[in-house]
């Protein structure tokens, strides 16, 4: 299995779990809690990096459950 497959593999199970009605109450709540819309600036290092890496969970599901397949086998295959 190449990257793209596994890719693909991947891109179903996301959205399988996160469109469904339970998964979307999910990810509302994940948007929420991870700080998605709203800025993560803290004078605290610490702090802001904390809320970074909960910012970064957030985008990492949805760009994967959003994921344009076309394009990636496009980028697989050498094209564009």
């Amino acid at each position: 299995m190449d990257n793209v497959d596994r890719l693909k593999g991947l891109r179903g199970d996301y959205k399988k779990t996160f469109e469904s009605e339970e998964g979307k109450k999910v990810l509302k709540d994940l948007e929420s809690v991870c700080m998605f819309k709203m800025s993560i600036f803290n004078k605290d290092a610490l702090t802001m990096a904390f809320q970074e890496g909960l910012r970064s969970v957030y985008l990492h599901i949805t760009t994967i459950k959003d994921m344009d397949i076309e394009s990636l086998e496009k980028l697989g295959k050498g094209q564009e």
